[in-house]
């Protein structure tokens, strides 16, 4: 059975300490999904991590990524705001226009968004390239270390956004079920991606 992550009816609610993080986690993800059209492929790696910590976040031996600081510096802002619901208004711009709980709350993550990915870095394993039941192939430790040309490697592979953010949460040791909850997708179709990865980094660079 699917361990669905996202629950979006917890954001027509009114703001509590029972809902408050659920609804921090909500936004979070739908945020760093949407901003994924515009910043590539430093999103694609903070919505993949953020959708292993909200998956795992009740396992004892995971330890959270950086992007569950946007889940907390959310939840931060929520908390001065109970009884209030994300559409109500809380101020105007200069323009007049109404800024409401949930514009200022993403204003919030969306500084930390800045900070975060004007000092982007990663660690990889070319290694998520290879599905289970496919021969491994050795990868010398310098190419691995080497971030510029991962990034390089999977630029001229021409992923999809379901590709790259399937990649990033094998990176991050999802299984492929799992992945395949994340992306809503059937397990065998998530497979396949990997598949047709392994089989365009071949036809490439042999």
């Amino acid at each position: 059975m699917k361990k669905h992550i996202e629950n979006y009816n917890v954001l027509k609610e009114t703001i509590s300490e029972n809902n408050v993080l659920t609804m921090a986690e909500q936004l979070a993800m739908y945020e760093t999904r949407f901003l994924i059209g515009y910043m590539g492929a430093k999103m694609q790696k903070i919505y993949a991590d953020l959708c292993v910590d909200i998956r795992r976040k009740n396992d004892i031996n995971h330890t959270f990524s950086d992007s569950y600081d946007l889940v907390q510096e959310c939840a931060l802002f929520l908390c001065n705001h109970y009884g209030k619901r994300l559409n109500d208004i809380l101020t105007q711009d200069k323009n007049g226009k109404a800024i409401t709980v949930k514009i200022a709350c993403i204003r919030t993550m969306s500084k930390l968004i800045t900070r975060r990915t004007s000092d982007y870095y990663r660690s990889v394993n070319l290694d998520a390239l290879t599905p289970v039941s496919e021969p491994s192939c050795d990868i010398e430790e310098d190419v691995a270390k080497d971030y510029t040309v991962y990034d390089s490697i999977v630029e001229s592979l021409n992923l999809t956004d379901n590709m790259r953010i399937a990649l990033e949460c094998r990176q991050n040791g999802l299984s492929y079920p799992e992945i395949a909850a994340n992306l809503e997708r059937a397990q065998s179709t998530v497979f396949e991606y990997f598949i047709k990865m392994r089989q365009r980094y071949t036809t490439i660079y042999g």
